[in-house]
């Protein structure tokens, strides 16, 4: 048979046909537990069989070279199902024909990483495009791997070129169903979809379980409060069915997560009326990001309208991240005090840095209370919701001018001073002086004005847009109608969404490459270390750092002062202060004090300098994409076991937090899965045979006394 050369160069280009830039769509999908189909001829395929065996990577072969394959669509499903055990995706990358029938004799697959992006992708967009949308990330990056077949005379293909190794990392196999050409036989849609009864949700429910694009969370929600303290005490009592089928959803959670809390608050005369719960997943969450929390009653579910009072946060995505919830039943000050007191327990009194609450006098005496050492600011978000109700009539009667500058006022004041004049100035404006809940506001403004909380770290979670996104963490999957039977299960299902999303996000940061708009060494150093969505932030400040003009204005000896402004907005001076030995730089605007990532300004100041480089104490770990690594280990939270002793209780949490830790590092990949599950059933059965050991000491002991 006549077939192409195979050696590189341009003897080839004529027959060597490459294929499209996107070719993922070329590989053929199957079940990585069928990776090939052999033909059954006798001893040949049994010495085949034995050599795969030989080679095994989480139940695939290896592929070795002279491995042979029936046909081309084997050979692809088999590197395929390897690439998926492994941790990458694969592509059809070219092919040769025969000169003689002009068939295909070769063909190359290799990591969908190989090659670089085209230079048609990486044209440059013009200042407006940039500003208005970020590129798409770079996934090529000059892999080298690959696996090339060849047909042989007799029909069947043979591995003729193999490279195992690749240039990068490879992802974990809760990301695999992210890769392009596994995404068909992993894809959580499909399994979603496939499983709406098994939680309860009926084809006509009101549910929006998958609304707008997958893993969004929606607008179907609870209905949002106006009003507060509207519920009476006692209400778990009446629930029936409902409240045996919430305590049925807390046994259940407790049997498969060893570490789920859960509390019930009881009445005067015994009865129970709210209850708290908490599973592992948000309490080591909340280890690694408890810098910032936000505590919200503002919504309600089921008949009884109960306040749902969820602690959130955000995580190193600025994603929403639940740190436990509770049903209430009503908002005085023991039930918050009560409530806080247990959550604080369940996570290890350990008291969050800042906490955000609404704006309500029984849940300030409650904080107060219960977290001496947390600073307590309120929700803005919050506070703008409830301004018609308390406003009263007269809101309605305002022009439309009003909220835009009560916004301006309250958002846009750099200074305390300029603060002060605009809202006397509003108040007289809009003969509103007389209004008490304004007039409370303005006594608790270093509360919640922006120009008075900036020193303080927000992650990001002071502005509207921002604050609304982590309280919709449950929209689409649960509404004011929502049974508690159906609030368990919803719950749950809300939950894994929300963990599906991380995932994504973690896909994203570790697989792919942001696209650089500047050479500028900062810029390359953030995005290795910055998890992709911190980065955009970050890059943002940087672009936007290219059109400040820097100015001297003091120089002491030990720090400087430069007064830094658009070249287009010189009336607009911010400034900054640098003691360039220590690298130290404060800012007016405080962005870095207030969201962790250093301004345009600094940045600025930095280039202006001779500062190329992101000095390390402006990286803040929690932005990082290492942000849970320690944290998780190190700070597990402990397990509430009932009816131990207190020096039981210390032992069990020490082997739960091994075994988990255990768990953590085995999902690493399919082999380090097998070492743990070993590892761990090794253990046990040691274990067993100790306790049995000891049982037998003991009952030696006990008849040796007797006699």
């Amino acid at each position: 048979m006549e077939e192409e050369p195979v050696s590189e160069g341009k003897e080839m280009a004529d027959s060597h046909v490459a294929l499209e830039d996107e070719g993922d769509g070329c590989c053929a999908i199957e079940d990585s537990e069928n990776p090939m189909v052999l033909d059954d001829h006798g001893k040949e395929d049994e010495d085949l069989n034995l050599e795969f065996s030989q080679h095994l990577v989480g139940g695939v072969a290896e592929p070795t070279l002279d491995m042979e394959f029936t046909s081309e669509d084997d050979a692809r499903n088999f590197y395929n199902a390897y690439a998926k055990q492994t941790g990458f995706s694969i592509r059809v990358n070219s092919y040769y024909r025969s000169k003689k029938d002009n068939s295909i004799i070769s063909r190359e697959f290799c990591c969908s990483k190989e090659g670089f992006r085209r230079g048609k992708h990486s044209k440059k967009m013009d200042s407006e495009d940039t500003k208005r949308r970020h590129a798409r990330p770079i996934t090529r990056e000059g892999c080298k791997a690959l696996m090339t077949v060849r047909k042989r005379d007799n029909g069947k293909w043979c591995v003729a070129k193999l490279e195992k190794n690749h240039n990068h990392e490879l992802v974990t196999p809760a990301m695999r169903h992210f890769l392009r050409s596994h995404k068909e036989e992993d894809d959580p849609k499909k399994s979603l979809n496939g499983s709406l009864g098994c939680v309860g949700v009926g084809l006509n429910a009101s549910v929006n379980t998958l609304p707008g694009e997958y893993n969004s969370f929606g607008k179907l929600g609870f209905a949002t409060q106006n009003n507060v303290n509207l519920i009476g005490k006692g209400r778990l009592s009446f629930f029936g069915v409902d409240a045996q089928s919430l305590l049925g959803f807390f046994k259940v959670m407790q049997t498969s997560d060893p570490a789920f809390y859960y509390a019930i608050q009881v009445d005067d005369i015994d009865r129970p009326s709210s209850v708290f719960w908490v599973d592992t997943r948000s309490r080591i969450a909340y280890n690694c990001f408890s810098d910032v929390v936000l505590f919200d009653t503002t919504y309600q579910v089921n008949q009884y309208k109960m306040p749902f009072a969820p602690f959130m946060g955000v995580n190193h995505h600025r994603q929403p991240v639940l740190f436990g919830c509770a049903l209430l039943a009503d908002e005085t000050e023991s039930t918050f005090i009560w409530l806080f007191t247990t959550w604080l327990e369940a996570m290890s009194g350990h008291q969050p840095g800042l906490i955000l609450t609404d704006y309500d006098s029984a849940i300030s005496r409650a904080v107060e209370s219960v977290f001496p050492q947390s600073n307590h600011r309120y929700c803005k978000r919050h506070i703008l919701s409830k301004m018609p109700k308390e406003i009263g009539h007269a809101f309605s009667s305002l022009p439309k001018t009003f909220p835009v500058e009560f916004d301006k006022c309250i958002n846009r004041s750099e200074t305390p001073e300029e603060f002060e004049s605009a809202w006397q100035l509003l108040l007289d404006k809009y003969s509103l002086r007389g209004n008490e809940w304004l007039q409370s506001l303005y006594i608790d403004r270093k509360l919640w004005v922006s120009t008075y909380v900036r020193d303080f770290f927000f992650a990001g979670m002071y502005s509207t847009q921002q604050n609304r996104s982590v309280c919709s963490l449950f929209d689409g999957y649960v509404n004011a109608g929502t049974t508690l039977q159906d609030f368990a299960e919803q719950y749950e299902r809300a939950l894994d969404c929300r963990y599906e999303k991380e995932v994504s996000a973690e896909f994203e940061t570790f697989y792919t490459k942001p696209v650089l708009k500047t050479p500028l060494p900062m810029e390359k150093q953030a995005a290795e270390v910055y998890t992709r969505k911190m980065f955009l932030v970050f890059q943002d400040e940087i672009y936007e750092s290219l059109v400040l003009a820097v100015t001297s204005s003091q120089d002491d000896g030990l720090a400087k002062i430069y007064e830094v402004a658009r070249f287009d907005e010189e009336h607009k001076v911010y400034r900054v202060g640098l003691n360039i030995a220590d690298q130290i730089a404060s800012c007016s605007c405080k962005m870095y004090e207030f969201e962790g990532i250093l301004c345009r300004h600094v940045i600025a100041v930095f280039k202006a300098t001779n500062i190329f480089l992101l000095p390390q104490h402006y990286i803040l770990k929690r932005w990082t994409k290492n942000a849970k690594e320690e944290a998780k280990f190190n700070a597990l939270p402990p397990v509430s076991i009932h009816g131990a002793s207190r020096t039981g209780k210390k032992q069990y949490n020490l082997l739960y937090q091994e075994a988990v830790k255990c768990a953590e590092e085995g999902m690493a990949s399919d082999h380090s899965f097998e070492v743990a599950l070993n590892a761990l059933r090794e253990a046990r059965i040691k274990i067993v045979s100790a306790k049995k050991n000891a049982i037998n000491v003991q009952k030696l002991d006990t008849a040796s006394s007797t006699n």
